[in-house]
């Protein structure tokens, strides 16, 4: 994989900024929406209906504005390797943690992903380390621990949901260190196309293998909820997150959507009565302080013209 010599840009866009929005929100309420369906309809199954529809739609959509979808050849291997960690293994161990946690419990575990993508990017690709950087994390980190204090007894009873929650964020922040640190020249709607297909394709061959003998058609409900996943979830919000995280710097770009954890607590709290408390507020205002402290940018010293070199 080369190395980008483009140096990541500290600064967001209006649009940059409503982007990260819908994908906050959007992604915040698939949290509760995704802990409905898997008590009642088997997890693999629901997510390769949901893949399926992502990349159909997408190549719908790219076929109806004359879009190619092509990877030049050179590519390919690229972006296979950027599809396993950022989109299979990511859904994979989250879907699977989802039916062990609590939705909103899951969310927060889910988004430690700036940590281990800033890890990443500083062992794999040998990123500076700001110490902005560092102070964002670490606030993201204490909101994290300060939500999952009230979860310790129902981690220790359920090690597998919590292990294969954390196994999927790490995944992602390796994927999120990648994409950054990658050149490649296919448009981000290309690039979720052919991720969401390579997922479609791995969770229908793990649906068949673990899940055929539960499979029947979805409820409406279910339905509804399938196709929220793959149309808003995954080909809009991919999109839009793509754009983002290959502008912005791995970690800058993961704390920007750290308060996807805070809506699906109040999303799962609202539609599925999980109980917020003072530890959610106070870890809001952490994550709310972290996204100020990298986002942000700093103050540019004032050139003397003078000093400007000839």
């Amino acid at each position: 994989m080369s190395s980008s010599t483009a140096k990541p840009s500290s600064d967001i866009t209006g649009l940059d900024l409503l982007l990260i929005l819908l994908v906050t929100f959007s992604w915040g309420m698939n949290y509760p929406v995704m802990k409905y369906v898997v008590t009642s309809y088997p997890p693999l199954t629901f997510r390769a209906f949901a893949f399926t529809i992502g990349f159909v739609f997408l190549g719908l959509y790219a076929w109806r504005q004359g879009d190619s979808l092509r990877v030049p050849v050179s590519e390919r291997w690229l972006a296979f390797k950027l599809g396993v960690p950022n989109m299979v293994l990511w859904h994979l161990g989250l879907i699977l943690g989802l039916t062990l946690l609590n939705s909103g419990r899951a969310a927060i575990v889910g988004y430690t992903m700036p940590v281990w993508a800033l890890i990443a990017s500083v062992i794999l690709f040998k990123n500076h380390l700001t110490p902005r950087g560092i102070l964002g994390v670490m606030c993201s980190l204490l909101a994290t621990l300060l939500l999952a204090r009230d979860e310790m007894s129902n981690f220790a009873g359920q090690p597998l949901g919590l292990l294969c929650t954390l196994a999927a964020a790490i995944a992602w922040g390796v994927g999120n260190a990648m994409l950054k640190n990658c050149k490649i020249s296919v448009s981000s709607m290309t690039l979720t196309f052919w991720m969401l297909l390579l997922a479609a394709i791995c969770f229908t061959i793990m649906a068949f293998v673990f899940e055929r003998d539960r499979w029947h058609w979805p409820s409406m409900v279910q339905w509804l909820a399938i196709a929220y996943g793959g149309v808003v979830t995954f080909a809009i919000c991919y999109v839009a997150w793509f754009r983002v995280a290959r502008k912005l710097t791995p970690v800058t770009s993961g704390l920007s959507i750290m308060l996807v954890p805070m809506v699906g607590l109040m999303g799962g709290g609202f539609f599925l009565n999980e109980a917020v408390g003072s530890a959610d507020i106070a870890a809001l205002v952490l994550i709310l302080v972290a996204i100020a402290i990298v986002l942000i940018p700093g103050r540019q010293p004032k050139l003397n013209p003078n000093d400007v070199s000839r």
